[in-house]
């Protein structure tokens, strides 16, 4: 299935018209119409969208990951709940990672991509600064395996990914998990230029690197040895 047959499945599942779909976001008709036409491949109001139809914008813009916010809302509302430290009652794990006694993780959270990374190799041997905490067992049910990652979590600092992981979307990622999974996130350093692509393989040695800004970013071919892959992006929540 295509973005447009997605669309036009959730407009027919919501009894909306484009027409009403348009005034719940605040665009025109003909935008509507040219995504359900499949004339446009994607919209800067992507987001605005899937929120109108009360779905996930990376699964109507791709197919991926789970369709309705439902099932992702719990894991969303856990994160950046204790950002000011850790709590009294917190054992410290490894790399920085906490897990409460409520059996929550705290992550270490830095500004962006080049001052997550700027202290490899890791883990932390301490830090004491903002955290973001996540339920432990939601992480689980997205296939994460905790007892054996070690997380960092930073802010997107550029537009690469907009819609879907906008400036200001705070990313976690496993350091431990590095292999390669076609069409899935990850926080890669090319050239000591540190970034987030989703990674296809496109040959035995070569990999194709992709964005959601395509027209700022296009897509990318390089050989597997020219890349650094940090780890898997395994959470993101949008700004606030």
């Amino acid at each position: 299935m295509t973005l447009a047959d997605r669309l036009k499945a959730m407009l027919e599942e919501r009894g909306y018209s484009q027409g009403e779909l348009a005034r719940r976001v605040g665009v025109t008709q003909g935008t509507v119409y040219k995504l359900v036409s499949g004339q446009a491949k994607s919209s800067k109001r992507l987001v605005e969208i899937a929120e109108a139809l009360n779905v996930n914008a990376h699964w109507l813009l791709t197919g991926n990951g789970f369709q309705y916010v439902e099932q992702s809302t719990e894991l969303n509302h856990t994160a950046g709940r204790n950002e000011s430290g850790l709590t009294p009652e917190t054992l410290e794990l490894h790399g920085g990672v906490s897990l409460t006694l409520a059996g929550e993780i705290a992550i270490p959270l830095l500004p962006d991509i080049e001052s997550a990374f700027a202290n490899s190799p890791f883990p932390f041997t301490a830090y004491s600064g903002l955290k973001m905490t996540l339920s432990e067992a939601d992480l689980k049910t997205f296939g994460v395996d905790v007892d054996k990652g070690d997380f960092i979590g930073f802010s997107v600092k550029d537009d690469s990914m907009a819609p879907v992981m906008p400036i200001g979307t705070r990313v976690v990622v496993d350091l431990n998990d590095k292999q390669i999974i076609d069409g899935k996130f990850y926080a890669i350093d090319q050239g000591n230029w540190k970034k987030i692509r989703a990674l296809y393989r496109s040959g035995s040695s070569e990999l194709t690197m992709r964005t959601y800004n395509q027209a700022l970013y296009p897509e990318e071919k390089i050989g597997m040895d020219d890349l650094q892959i940090l780890g898997r992006i395994v959470f993101s929540q949008r700004g606030m």
